[in-house]
């Protein structure tokens, strides 16, 4: 699109007349694999690389060759200081800055970190600004989550027996994360089980038509078919219903809801249904109805637990069943919400990741994994582990892996990688300590190149069935001390090999040496070498972790070709 596109009708000219200064910035972009923005000249005329053409939603491709203060207007009254602060010379950054856009045709909600840096030329003129960025919406809006959850998940239990109240404390936590649900509205079944009442509700600007009309319906459908229902056109059949304080935004209508059944343990039909406002300032994708199932997963527990106290022995059994339903509650939370900071990995041919938290917790851990598709047929694989547990180990686990990789994708040396992640953890509060393994896969060589922070030796097991143990690129964990010299080795990798990378979680026991649980994983990859990646991770899953650890587990399999 750039090679093609009509230069001449720009401020920047045609492509012969451009500078080198023009040229070199424009390359730099353009054969990077991080998100990059080019802003040159007065008019900050917009170049930009593929990473970067999905942040701009629907202006993309118009936004290539214009002015970016055209482009970026609903946001320019926050970009600008940082522009001029540039063009002065001066490089700015920015960490999960909130910026409301409309580049889908509505007022979205988005989060980004970004530096914008000076593009100087000989002389020391500045002709314009680099913008390197990376949109953390998607963990930012999990974090954020997390903690909902966390709250609904500690709620004590209601021993009074009251379901009222209990609900009315539920929503309590609701009514405090506006920004993700507007409204919450709780209806359950009279004794008799068929008609449904209102119970308690937050959030709520005007009352509307909530005995009959389009939620009533569906809360009965939902409660009929055990099925969520989507409720849309509420702005303008129930105007008003819901606008003060719905998120950082502003007062908006609120134009669509979902409707979840409250299933309790061992029950053939729902005890109600949570009625929970999207904001209109979000997109409803997969993880914001993950996030309401899981609370209305919480809810259900919650109304479940007071009709349990309430009923007494005749209903000890259904309390039981209750409990088992929030254990099975936490450990969801965790495993959505861990894979929700982790994001998506489309993982090459050849490899397999899985990751497990602790057995009954709501808390997120540090393990992490991380494959990165690098050029000329070579994988960049890294595991580690952060000290501690809950969302601050996630957040220094997220800021790790992001650095990781991109060190990855500029370095792919895992020595510098690790020796530049020494310096980034040196800064993050709850870095220091972190281990990390991390190598580089070629497979047109058939080599690994590997070092290691502090971490477990990766285990590489040859087709015949013999057993290294990487363990000779081994240093100190990061931010440990100043200019930590961090050594790499490189093996040959035969065709048929198999390489564990692992945290500790998959092999250590309190009642066992740690050598016993790498010893362990060893005579399962032996085992199952000739299987495929997903069935050997499958295999090495069930043999190591069906005692149910005390801590989280990842861990990364590739097969050599």
């Amino acid at each position: 699109m750039i090679l093609e596109h009509d230069w001449g009708t720009t401020a920047l000219g045609p492509q012969d007349d451009w500078s080198p200064t023009l040229r070199t910035a424009v390359s730099t972009a353009l054969n990077s694999r991080f998100p990059f923005l080019l802003m040159w000249g007065p008019e900050l005329v917009m170049v930009y690389n593929d990473d970067y053409a999905p942040m701009l939603g629907a202006r993309h491709p118009a936004a290539l060759g214009r002015s970016a203060r055209e482009v970026w207007s609903d946001i320019w009254d926050a970009l600008d200081p940082m522009v001029e602060e540039v063009m002065a010379g001066r490089a700015t950054y920015s960490e999960d800055l909130l910026l409301v856009m409309t580049r889908h045709g509505w007022e979205e909600e988005t989060y980004f970190s970004f530096s914008f840096s000076p593009v100087v030329e000989p002389g020391g003129r500045v002709v314009g600004l680099l913008d390197t960025v990376v949109e953390t919406t998607h963990r930012v809006l999990a974090a954020r989550r997390l903690g909902i959850l966390q709250r609904l998940g500690s709620l004590p239990r209601a021993a009074h027996g009251n379901t009222r109240e209990a609900v009315s404390t539920a929503l309590g936590i609701l009514a405090d994360a506006r920004s993700d649900c507007p409204f919450g509205i709780v209806y359950l079944t009279e004794d008799d089980g068929e008609q449904p009442r209102l119970v308690a509700a937050q959030g709520l600007s005007a009352q509307g038509d909530l005995v009959t009309g389009p939620i009533p319906e569906q809360v009965r459908q939902a409660m009929v078919t055990g099925q969520t229902r989507t409720v849309t056109g509420l702005a303008s059949q129930l105007p008003g219903l819901s606008t003060a304080g719905a998120g950082p935004i502003g007062g908006t209508d609120v134009d669509t809801a979902v409707v979840l059944p409250l299933t309790a343990a061992g029950a053939e039909r729902p005890v109600g249904a949570l009625v929970l406002g999207a904001s209109p300032h979000l997109a409803l994708d997969e993880d914001y109805r993950i996030f309401m199932s899981l609370a209305a997963g919480q809810v259900a527990a919650t109304v479940t637990d007071a009709q349990a106290v309430a009923a007494e022995r005749r209903r000890a059994e259904e309390r039981a069943q209750s409990e088992r339903a929030r254990a099975q509650f936490f450990s969801d939370v965790a495993v959505t919400l861990q894979r929700a900071v982790l994001g998506p990995t489309v993982l090459p041919e050849g490899f397999a990741v899985h990751y497990g938290p602790a057995t009954g917790t709501l808390e997120v851990g540090g393990d992490w994994y991380d494959v990165v598709d690098l050029p000329d047929g070579r994988y960049g694989v890294v595991v580690g582990d952060v000290v501690g547990r809950g969302l601050p180990a996630a957040a220094v686990m997220g800021q790790l892996r992001s650095a990781g990789r991109a060190l990855l994708l500029e370095s792919r040396s895992p020595a510098h990688v690790l020796s530049a992640l020494d310096r980034f953890a040196a800064l993050v509060p709850g870095a220091a300590v972190s281990t990390v393994f991390c190598a580089v896969i070629d497979g047109t060589t058939g080599s690994v190149r590997y070092s290691s922070a502090g971490h477990l030796p990766a285990l590489l097991v040859a087709a015949d069935g013999t057993v290294r143990h990487l363990e000779e690129g081994r240093a100190l964990p990061l931010a440990v001390v100043d200019g930590c010299e961090r050594p790499e080795v490189e093996v040959e990798v035969s065709a048929g090999s198999t390489l564990l990378l692992y945290t500790d979680g998959l092999v250590e026991r309190r009642d066992e040496a740690l050598d016993e649980g790498i010893g362990r994983a060893a005579d399962a990859l032996v085992e199952g070498r000739h299987l495929g990646p997903a069935q050997l991770g499958a295999l090495l899953t069930e043999r190591l972790l069906s005692d149910a650890p005390d801590d989280d587990v990842a861990f990364v399999l590739f097969r050599c070709g």
